[in-house]
């Protein structure tokens, strides 16, 4: 089965609200490598008409965020939510495990997105994962960070070293 960590940078924390990007990468826990990378900017214009919310306090956070972070608010390579939603889907690999930071966070507000477009989202639901439970299962191996804090892809290939590590320290099979 295959492997993906999903993480989306957003203008929210709850299902629902309003995309920057999404990152992914395929990975292999069985050999700790890391394969296809996906990254996508994303226009926050319009979101809203699609019912998608920006959260205040949100706003505020990534105000206090690197420069470097904050570039995918303004970067030149933004598309429309749909269409990055279609690359997206196009991307992943079919019957793909989609790990997200939380089973709260990334998986479902990306799942919302593709309802506010009528759109089937494109991993089965039972094949969801919850990153945060597994890190949770060795607390005290923290993650390293590579890359910018806060970009999407550099994130999830950050969050997918880490899930290996710690299915290797606790002889987790992922499945």
């Amino acid at each position: 089965m295959t492997h993906v960590m999903l993480d989306l940078e957003t203008m929210g924390t709850r299902a629902g609200c309003a995309i920057l990007s999404i990152g992914a990468v395929v990975f292999e826990p069985r050999n700790g490598s890391l394969r296809d990378e996906f990254y996508q900017s994303v226009f926050l214009e319009g979101q809203d008409k699609l019912g998608l919310h920006t959260s205040d306090s949100t706003l505020k956070w990534w105000n206090a965020q690197s420069e470097e972070a904050r570039k995918v608010l303004t970067c030149p390579d933004r598309m429309e939510l749909g269409s990055a939603l279609d690359k997206f889907q196009e991307w992943l690999p079919i019957n793909a495990y989609v790990w997200g930071n939380g089973a709260d966070f990334d998986n479902p507000i990306l799942a919302a997105a593709y309802a506010a477009f009528n759109m089937p989202q494109p991993w089965k639901p039972y094949n969801g994962r919850c990153y945060r439970t597994i890190k949770n299962l060795a607390p005290d191996l923290k993650l390293a960070r590579s890359g910018t804090h806060h970009n999407a892809l550099d994130d999830a290939k950050s969050q997918a070293e880490h899930i290996m590590a710690v299915a290797m320290r606790c002889n987790l099979t992922l499945a």
